[in-house]
């Protein structure tokens, strides 16, 4: 893994082999990364390619639950984000 300066945020890099899972290809995510997204076997996430620059870039996919308008899912994610340590204090206790 490495990290980059980016403006005032780090961008951390990490280098994964690909493996053969049946007919697919394979990579893994790091349990750090996959903790600090919120990601858990089932979640999904939305896989780009960017031809111009030869970029591939996932995230996670961006699933608005029937009936929540998307400017409240978003102010719940802001939050969330904002009070995400004391959130997860709180549950361990």
């Amino acid at each position: 893994m490495s990290m980059e300066m980016l403006g005032s945020n780090y961008e951390k890099t990490y280098t994964r082999r690909i493996s053969q899972v049946g007919n697919s290809l394979s990579v893994n995510l790091p349990k750090d990364l996959a903790t600090m997204l919120n990601l858990n076997r089932g979640d999904e996430i939305e896989i780009s390619y960017n031809e111009e620059r030869g970029e591939i870039v996932m995230k996670r996919a961006n699933r608005i639950p029937k009936g929540v308008r998307p400017e409240v899912l978003m102010a719940m994610n802001r939050a969330i984000s904002k009070y995400d340590e004391a959130l997860r204090n709180l549950k361990d206790r």
